[in-house]
């Protein structure tokens, strides 16, 4: 640590920092010891450094709360925005999406794309139900009925989608030279075909061919790392119509029962950071 804080004074406002620290080793202790010390007092010395100075001196003595010193950072100078990103809104998405651009969905632990696409396919009159919306949850003996709704869905303007292709890195290479025969053939404008895979478990692996990859829309919906953010991605999966189906009297037991649920499901996808 020594050697990074005399490198700190080279830096003017850190210029005898050594000298400093040792006629205030009180409260010099004190501040090293607090749990938050990018928020706390520092000692009076440098209780008047900006926020950018006190991120150098973070790197240098509490390198763990760098982290949180350069998000309070970002959104003092950048915006809120660029810290906490919105839940994310497949509606959004969805006026993107074309009947020439496979939608590809990143699967991550604790995230499933199918409700979100199941929702705008009911706003768009394409149901499970009716057979307008295929969804094929990829595995051995599916690869001929796989192709075969590929192509009756390009035909007719359906909507198909293919999960878990990463089960299925050789078949992949036949679903590429399938979709690009329906492509070239002219798609229904209504066609929209969706494809869901685990990311390689290592860097140089190949799953997805390179031009199915290049071609769609990529969408990368991985859960927040921090509880608030998980919290309220959940909450937003529930709108206005849920809260009022709950009767006057019963609206602050629902409102609870919610929370807790919302909190335990944050909680879980917390834990995948310690492993399986």
């Amino acid at each position: 640590m020594w050697p990074a804080v005399k490198g700190l004074e080279n830096v003017e406002i850190f210029n005898n920092l050594v000298g400093k620290m040792e006629s205030e080793h009180l409260m010099w202790r004190k501040w090293y010891s607090d749990e938050k010390p990018e928020s706390c007092d520092l000692p009076k010395s440098l209780s008047s450094i900006s926020l950018f100075h006190r991120c150098l001196l973070l790197r240098a003595m509490r390198p763990d709360r760098l982290t949180n010193a350069l998000k309070q950072f970002v959104g003092d100078h950048m915006g809120i925005q660029y810290i906490e990103a919105p839940p994310f809104n497949i509606e959004t998405v969805k006026v993107e999406m074309n009947n020439v651009t496979p939608t590809f969905f990143v699967l991550f632990p604790g995230v499933d794309p199918t409700p979100d696409v199941e929702l705008i396919g009911r706003q768009s009159g394409k149901v499970l139900s009716d057979g307008t919306f295929i969804n094929i949850s990829m595995g051995q003996g599916q690869e001929k009925y796989a192709i075969k709704s590929l192509k009756d869905a390009g035909k007719s303007g359906n909507w198909v989608m293919f999960q878990n292709v990463h089960l299925m890195p050789e078949w992949m290479k036949d679903f590429e030279f399938n979709l690009e025969v329906v492509l070239e053939e002219g798609a229904h404008p209504d066609f929209r075909c969706f494809i869901s895979s685990e990311p390689p478990p290592l860097p140089h692996m190949e799953i997805i061919p390179e031009a199915i990859l290049q071609n769609s829309l990529k969408i990368a919906n991985e859960a927040p790392k921090d509880l608030k953010s998980n919290i309220r991605r959940a909450f937003s999966k529930f709108d206005q119509k849920h809260f009022e189906k709950a009767k006057t009297h019963k609206e602050l037991d629902f409102k609870a029962l919610l929370y807790g649920l919302c909190m335990y499901h944050s909680l879980i996808l917390g834990r995948t950071k310690f492993g399986s």
